[in-house]
């Protein structure tokens, strides 16, 4: 595996990274299918992939199940991204749709929180202002 570094981060991140959008459902295809997907991100990993990539909507909103069931025994060997959907301008919605992931992945932490679905124009009005994304009133 190539890696490269991340920026100004110190990271050195795997050249491919494994993304979580589409794995293995079950037979009515409403869930994960855990027992196949978790091999498939263990050999990913063991390829040296270094960095997984989920999103609280992916796979019928399973997804983050998923991918932390399968970082159990890699956790510290593996950046970890997901994202927040900007729904509304709430922080206190934000916040819950934060814990909501970590709760999914069962984690303490997310390497890479991304902001997803949004415009520039909604980023500078509402989430890049200086206290931050604007508290429920």
């Amino acid at each position: 595996m190539q890696y490269k570094k991340f920026g100004k981060t110190g990271i050195s991140m795997s050249a491919l990274g494994f993304g979580a959008m589409r794995l293995p459902m079950d037979e009515k295809g409403e869930k994960v299918d855990y027992e196949k997907a978790t091999p498939i991100i263990h050999h990913a990993f063991e390829l040296g992939v270094n960095y997984i990539d989920t999103a609280p909507g992916y796979c019928n909103e399973d997804s983050e199940v998923a991918v932390g069931k399968a970082l159990k025994g890699w956790r510290d060997k593996v950046y970890l991204a997901t994202k927040n959907p900007i729904q509304d301008a709430s922080g206190d919605n934000w916040r819950k749709r934060l814990e909501g992931s970590l709760k999914k992945l069962d984690v303490d932490c997310i390497d890479f929180y991304h902001m997803w679905g949004i415009s520039l124009e909604t980023f500078r009005e509402k989430v890049d202002v200086s206290a931050g994304p604007v508290e429920a009133a």
